[in-house]
């Protein structure tokens, strides 16, 4: 490799490093709350599979995102686990493309484009997210979403891999199997991972049922197995108990007009912002090197290119549309984030495949000056990136205050369970909330649900928190349970 081609490569890791480290140093200040000890304190009282039975049948049919969230604090612990969370969280969002990558173009997982692209990618979807609070950092909703995106990936790595042994005649059983565990578990994790993954499936099968082999039974067994999980999160008698929390769900005209209302808001929110810019125009050449060392021959018909566009323009519209209609409302900022990763999957696939049908040699060739230019836009994009700054702002000067506080309210916590006091009345936060990485909090109502989980958990009675005077008051992003 050129001297510049080692620097252009170099630039393009260390910007993105430099966006992963930051957020997993945020995940030293993060702390549990809302529903994190709802589960918790509910797994406490009944045992895991007791819980995680009453939970689905009065709450959530998400029988993945359930299970790790109450799994989670018994293996690392409620709070030492949130350090862990946000690197486990990382290097699964960097590891599945990197598979992804590697079955598509036929590569090692360990060849430096594919690993320099997926962390590229990591840190375009980091700095993309409008919540990372919850999104990455609040246990019940990253492990929820994000495992969603994970398995999503994996699936979609598999699938290619077990097409490509069906066409050269070689065993698939293995990675059929795997890609079954996969299909399982993303399909209960979230909806949207779950319309997604089943949506998929059910287009392949139908391109497969035409198909005079036995292969295609293998993908009509893949779609079954979705089907059951999709039925199985879908009529969860919970689902039904918590919709009814909402006033304004079930309405046609609202959910549609509301999904294409924020789908346009939210589309162009994305597009718009110069890290999507630069990462769109240096899509092509990634895409070229990545060809120009692939073994594969691609080839690429218009109609894949007219089916890869629609969905990347219906992605911000169609997947806001189950939220609208169960809670009347706009989705949760988590729920965005999850249709933006799928958007930001679409439209690299669209680019990659544009790429590949018309120039696939053709940008491999630029200039290395032009490379390196590229190199430098795209780490003064992330440092001018408003999250970036504000995670910034939030390490140094709002993180450390905030951790001293959360530390001076759980020895208050222990110093009044040990003298046997079960009615606690905690101070408020006088400082700012660092908000990339701070989602929820008890309030001053002790019979808010929020602060009888967070009693529960911490085996009190009775608990709430002063009112906080030298800020100002901000809604909760979730007044009911969502």
């Amino acid at each position: 490799m050129r001297i510049s081609s080692l620097l252009s490569a170099g630039l393009f890791g260390l910007a993105s490093l430099l966006v992963i480290l930051l957020f997993l140093l945020l995940g030293q200040y993060a702390y549990p709350s809302a529903d994190d000890f709802c589960m918790a304190a509910g797994v406490q009282r009944e045992g895991l599979w007791p819980h995680l039975w009453q939970h689905y049948q009065g709450w959530s049919g998400r029988y993945t995102g359930n299970a790790l969230y109450a799994i989670f604090p018994l293996v690392f612990g409620m709070y030492a686990g949130y350090f862990w969370l946000p690197v486990i969280l990382i290097a699964g969002l960097f590891s599945a493309p990197a598979f992804l990558l590697s079955r598509l173009f036929r590569l090692s997982v360990f060849s430096w484009p594919v690993l320099l692209v997926s962390l590229c990618f990591v840190a375009v979807f980091l700095l993309g997210m409008k919540h990372t609070a919850s999104s990455l950092y609040w246990l019940a909703g990253a492990l929820t979403y994000q495992s969603g995106n994970i398995l999503l990936l994996l699936a979609l790595g598999l699938m290619i891999e077990i097409r490509d042994r069906q066409l050269e005649h070689r065993p698939s059983f293995l990675p059929s199997l795997l890609l079954i565990i996969v299909i399982v578990l993303a399909v209960g994790s979230n909806e949207i991972a779950m319309i997604v993954l089943t949506g998929l499936l059910l287009f392949v099968a139908a391109m497969q049922a035409k198909s005079s082999t036995k292969s295609r039974w293998v993908w009509m067994l893949f779609l079954l197995v979705a089907a059951i999980g999709f039925a199985i999160v879908y009529f969860a008698p919970g689902n039904a108990v918590r919709e009814a929390t909402f006033p304004l769900r079930h309405q046609w005209q609202r959910s549609i007009d509301g999904s294409l209302e924020m789908g346009w808001w939210i589309l162009q929110s994305w597009l718009f912002n110069p890290l999507m810019i630069v990462m769109l125009l240096l899509t092509p050449v990634a895409a070229s090197l990545l060809a120009q060392r692939s073994p594969r021959k691609f080839h690429i018909a218009d109609s894949v290119l007219w089916l890869l566009g629609g969905i990347t323009l219906a992605v911000p519209f169609v997947l806001q549309f189950p939220a609208w209609w169960a809670m009347g409302g706009w989705p949760p900022p988590r729920t965005v984030d999850a249709i933006y990763f799928v958007f930001l999957l679409s439209l690299l696939a669209f680019i990659t495949a544009l790429t590949l049908r018309f120039a696939p040699q053709q940008f491999s060739k630029l200039p290395r000056w032009l490379l390196l230019v590229g190199a430098l836009l795209f780490g003064t994009a992330i440092l001018i990136h408003p999250q970036m700054q504000r995670a910034w702002q939030d390490l140094t000067a709002r993180a450390g205050p905030y951790r001293d506080y959360m530390q001076d309210r759980l020895q208050r916590i222990e110093q009044a369970r040990e003298r046997g006091t079960y009615f606690l009345k905690l101070p408020g936060f006088s400082g700012e909330y660092p908000r990339s990485i701070y989602f929820n909090d008890i309030v001053p109502n002790a019979r808010d649900w929020r602060n009888v989980c967070y009693a529960q958990y911490h085996g009190l009675q009775w608990l709430a928190r002063a009112p906080e005077k030298k800020q100002r008051q901000r809604p909760a992003l979730i007044p009911p349970r969502q």
